[in-house]
């Protein structure tokens, strides 16, 4: 049977002139190394002891780790793009690149047709609702006195309740665009604003220019003194990750200093296609270094738990399951073990053992390849 390094490493040369089965052998190996069921000795004067390298289990602390790409986002609330609300020119500005505003600062002003129309709407229902409320308190008055009835005077009240909401609805279509209708004054240009505070990153507001509701973002204002990384997970590692979790972040510009992490979320969604979830790192990056859109390696490391580990070239892989071989009693003979398996490390060279052996037992971690069974 064919054998293979748990780590996927084939060496099938080997398995040609070394591996063949007992049967197959030729008598001088065969005189060489013996195999009976699960157990293989090796005589005393054969040069394959020289390949054999022998090392009792340890129970040592052991810390699951793997590492994926991520990408830098920033975090919900601090990341805004602003686009004109109307078709308009605009008149002045007060945007510059890399300058911090607040929210609600003003950024520029425009001129537009549109927002004109929509305060002259505005006024004419504030105006017709102080009317109708006046014709309201007017019937209400003759009401008492005994001159209309009870129905023109409901008449009234449902007349001046529609001319309010009417006003009120016309007032929250400009605050949508962030206008304050109470500061609003009838031919004032209108004035856009930070819907958030943060920095300007990107800024193409030219006064004098002509812009339309559907063009591209004029200005882009984030805050990333803390931001998001986005990490897809492989089915296979979900175990390693919780949240709460530290992570180290690694940037190809500062490839040997991590930025420390915490995980934000662990999504429940598999993406099915990539079969991987979405895991979500907040990270301080009071530095600055971490940009928005950039792509980092995510660092991934579980707290250490005390288990058997053992080199990946001690562990095989069988038709249905992973083994080792444990020495019986002596360094010449060596029986295999069916053992279950963990997360190893990441690179790859340290393999944890869940099951199958116990600590202080000799394993054979090198030259694995020249025994068979």
């Amino acid at each position: 049977m064919k054998l293979k390094y748990l780590a996927g490493t084939v060496v099938p040369a080997l398995i040609v002139t070394v591996m063949s089965s007992c049967s197959g052998r030729t008598e001088a190996a065969a005189e060489e190394i013996t195999c009976h069921l699960d157990t293989v000795t090796v005589s005393a004067g054969s040069p394959v002891l020289s390949k054999l390298i022998i090392e009792e289990a340890l129970e040592e602390p052991f810390s699951s780790e793997f590492r994926t790409v991520g990408t830098v986002q920033a975090e919900t609330g601090r990341f805004a793009e602003v686009c004109p609300p109307f078709d308009g020119r605009i008149m002045n500005s007060s945007v510059r690149l890399g300058r911090r505003v607040r929210a609600g600062e003003t950024l520029f002003e425009m001129s537009s047709p549109d927002f004109l129309e929509s305060s002259k709407v505005y006024f004419q229902n504030v105006r017709n609702y102080e009317k109708a409320k006046a014709d309201q308190e007017r019937q209400a008055y003759l009401h008492e006195a005994g001159i209309i009835s009870q129905k023109e005077l409901s008449e009234a009240v449902v007349a001046a309740e529609n001319a309010r909401q009417e006003m009120e609805s016309s007032a929250a279509a400009l605050r949508v665009y962030g206008v304050d209708p109470s500061d609003l004054k009838l031919g004032q240009p209108l004035k856009v604003t930070a819907p958030i505070s943060g920095e300007v990153a990107f800024n193409r507001v030219t006064p004098g220019s002509f812009v339309k509701t559907d063009s591209e973002p004029l200005v882009t204002i984030a805050d990333l003194g803390r931001v998001w990384v986005t990490a897809l997970v492989k089915e296979r590692f979900i175990g390693v990750v919780s949240k709460g979790g530290s992570v180290e972040i690694f940037t190809e510009a500062d490839p040997d200093k991590p930025v420390f992490g915490t995980i934000l979320n662990v999504g429940n969604l598999v993406d099915e296609e990539t079969r991987s979830v979405q895991v979500v790192v907040s990270c301080d990056n009071s530095d600055m270094k971490l940009k928005h859109g950039m792509y980092v390696s995510v660092h991934f490391l579980s707290e250490p738990v005390n288990t058997v580990v053992l080199p990946s070239t001690a562990v095989f892989q069988g038709e249905t399951s992973s083994f080792v071989y444990v020495c019986t009693g002596s360094d010449l003979s060596f029986v295999k073990r069916n053992v279950v398996v963990g997360q190893s490390s990441d690179d790859n060279t340290r393999i944890c053992i869940e099951n199958g052996l116990e600590p202080g037992e000799k394993v054979l971690v090198e030259g694995g390849l020249y025994l068979n069974d």
